[in-house]
């Protein structure tokens, strides 16, 4: 099957997650490279970057380990649009704005490999 796959890495370029997806699945798996330690009252959140507009939250992050995000419709049209994700810091939670409110820590070209 074909796949979309995100290698999100901070400013030292070093892999810290892999986002992945079959093009007509409806779930993101996210693998932490590197475990991450966010911190007790933090969380760890996945952005849609668009072309243009603002981020769009898809989820919350494993600081560890392997994680599911479902997807609305398949990855293809989901992530069809979006050059990037990215990954910040937010409240434990999740952001309480909608938009990212703490640093970005992680980010990533969307790679089609189809």
């Amino acid at each position: 099957e074909a796949r979309l796959g995100v290698v999100l890495a901070g400013q030292d370029a070093k892999p810290a997650l892999i986002a992945s997806a079959g093009r007509s699945g409806r779930v993101l798996t996210i693998k932490t490279v590197t475990p991450l330690s966010p911190g007790a009252d933090r969380s760890l959140q996945l952005w849609a970057l668009p072309a243009t507009g603002n981020p769009r939250s898809l989820g919350l992050v494993p600081a560890s380990g392997i994680g599911q995000i479902a997807l609305p419709v398949a990855a293809g049209s989901a992530l069809a649009p979006i050059p990037a994700l990215a990954v910040s810091l937010e409240p434990r939670g999740g952001s309480p704005t909608g938009l990212p409110t703490g640093p970005v820590l992680y980010s990533g070209p969307v790679q089609r490999l189809y």
